[in-house]
């Protein structure tokens, strides 16, 4: 009974580390893209690379904003909130500037009938 409980924490634990830096992965991948993309019309790239890059930005913001979330639910299952808020703060301010930008994106995309 005792090792099955341990090992239930360790996994556990170590989802939460997982999840902490795909978190921070996600919204450093998704901020390179958008610059390139801001990049990319002031150097005039091709049409095809601009949709490309939008698609993949969209996509990398949508699952920063579902990882985010999730790490955001185990912070609050694990009551890790009082060691980590610091985290918990930058965590729920970058899922919702993800959402935001995921959003004017879909709302470009939908504009321009990409």
């Amino acid at each position: 009974m005792q090792s099955h409980r341990r090992g239930r924490i360790f996994l556990l634990s170590s989802l939460y580390w997982l999840v902490a830096r795909t978190v921070v992965f996600f919204f450093i991948f998704s901020l390179l893209l958008f610059l390139l993309y801001l990049l990319g019309n002031f150097q005039e790239f091709l049409d095809s690379t601009q949709i490309f890059l939008i698609q993949m930005l969209k996509v990398s913001l949508l699952a920063e904003v579902f990882v985010g979330l999730l790490y955001l639910l185990m912070v609050f299952w694990l009551r890790r909130q009082r060691r980590f808020l610091g985290k918990v703060i930058l965590c729920s301010l970058s899922v919702l500037a993800s959402f935001v930008l995921l959003l004017a994106f879909s709302f470009l995309t939908a504009w321009f009938q990409l």
